[in-house]
């Protein structure tokens, strides 16, 4: 199945991200917020980046998803934050860098289903797990 063709799944994967904040690290003066929206009915996702605030990205997000059933997938701040999917869901997670959001993301996939951790580490793609985009605030390490 395509990243289009999961909606079955979609909510399984949105309940295992929702909630889920890394990568928040200590306050700084310059906080970079981001925000990763998804609709599960119509498989479409909007990227809120570098707000000053969490609800600037999360505006900004809803409105790129711009679908009834947007829901936030997943937030940060001062980091990166990734898409993975596979045969059986989609889901993200954040990190200071981009390989530390790619890792979080692999394995909040593998809770879905279990062989997508293979795919992280290259062996074996008997998952169809894949990367869909990473996003990173302008003051990621």
């Amino acid at each position: 199945m395509s990243f289009m063709g999961k909606a079955g799944l979609a909510v399984a994967a949105l309940g295992l991200a929702t909630g889920s904040v890394f990568g928040a690290g200590a306050a700084q003066a310059a906080n970079l917020h981001g925000v990763i929206a998804l609709s599960a009915n119509d498989w479409a996702y909007g990227v809120g980046i570098n707000a000053a605030t969490f609800e600037e990205a999360r505006d900004e997000a809803m409105a790129i998803c711009d679908a009834e059933d947007c829901r936030i997938l997943v937030s940060w701040a001062n980091g990166c934050a990734a898409i993975v999917e596979s045969n059986e869901g989609v889901a993200a997670g954040s990190g200071a860098n981009s390989g530390d959001a790619q890792r979080a993301a692999f394995q909040r996939l593998s809770e879905l289903t279990p062989t997508a951790q293979l795919a992280n580490f290259g062996s074996s793609d008997l998952s169809g797990a894949k990367l869909v985009e990473v996003v990173c605030t302008a003051n990621a390490r």
